[in-house]
């Protein structure tokens, strides 16, 4: 199983949320503790993923050495890859 760390920045993207959905996302980005992989897609030209929650996305990077989740942003789809 996979740990995961949630950064200062998507923390903070994270508060700015209604809190129902708040709790959508941390629930879907915990639900993928057992088998990341299977929920993620790659981004191309990168060595993140992505997981999609409805219209939003977390940038995420996996450390499979260590068995963690490091979830880098979260935010609506048509900001997220601007970053």
């Amino acid at each position: 199983m996979y740990s995961v760390w949630i950064s200062e920045k998507a923390k903070k993207q994270l508060e700015k949320l209604p809190k129902n959905l708040q709790e959508i996302i941390l629930n879907k980005i915990y639900s993928i503790r057992d088998e990341p992989f299977h929920y993620l897609k790659k981004l191309e030209g990168s060595k993140l993923w992505r997981l999609r929650i409805m219209d939003y996305r977390a940038i995420i990077d996996v450390l499979v050495t260590e068995n963690k989740i490091f979830v880098l942003t979260v935010d609506k789809r048509s900001r997220v890859y601007e970053r």
